[in-house]
């Protein structure tokens, strides 16, 4: 049952950014989604959140919680994939943001090869014209980095979020290692995951 509400979730959140991104003439072009992994879960904020961080907004205030929703999935037309996709939606008391995977950094265990983690950047300059992806860097353009940890047997451990104001100077936070600013932790006893965990997009 978890499984198929997360999954029906996931769907209805992509059915929501084709209704969005048409208003503006830029839709999905695809008829099937197939979801290799999904989770929704709550962060809560960690101490040196500014205060003018678009994420307070969302969130309602500085201390307050955000529910997350994150996938991963193939989007197909008459059956084949067309690409690959990682979202994120972030909501709270003031609203809510969709955005889409510009880029992904892995890490991995010397040891084993497995994943020690997965780092995800999302950004509101990307968007879907037809069935190719675009950049559109019009201002403000926000940002968040999601970090998957795993644990040697490639469970997932934990969630960890960071969000930029920075438009795409937020890349150079990216490349050089989690921020230490503006972060918000997975509460992981509220975590609801479907899929398979280590699964990724195309960048």
């Amino acid at each position: 049952m978890k499984k198929t509400y997360l999954f029906a979730t996931i769907f209805l959140s992509l059915l929501a950014f084709s209704f969005v991104f048409a208003q503006v003439a830029i839709r999905y072009d695809f008829d099937e989604v197939e979801v290799s992994y999904a989770s929704e879960f709550r962060a809560l904020p960690q101490e040196g959140v500014d205060p003018e961080c678009w994420i307070v907004q969302i969130a309602g205030g500085i201390d307050k919680p955000i529910d997350v929703l994150y996938g991963v999935v193939n989007l197909k037309r008459q059956g084949a994939v067309q690409m690959s996709e990682e979202f994120i939606r972030v909501s709270g008391e003031g609203g809510s943001e969709r955005f889409l995977i510009n880029s992904a950094v892995f890490d991995y265990y010397e040891e084993t090869g497995g994943y020690s983690s997965i780092k995800s950047l999302f950004w509101s300059a990307k968007k879907v014209v037809d069935s190719s992806v675009v950049k559109d860097f019009t201002p403000p353009v926000k940002s968040i980095i999601l970090s998957r940890e795993f644990n040697e047997s490639q469970q997932l451990s934990s969630f960890n979020l960071s969000f930029s104001n920075e438009g795409q100077d937020a890349q150079n936070d990216f490349w050089s290692g989690m921020p230490i600013e503006n972060i918000y932790l997975a509460d992981m006893t509220t975590a609801n995951q479907a899929g398979e965990a280590t699964s990724v997009g195309a960048q």
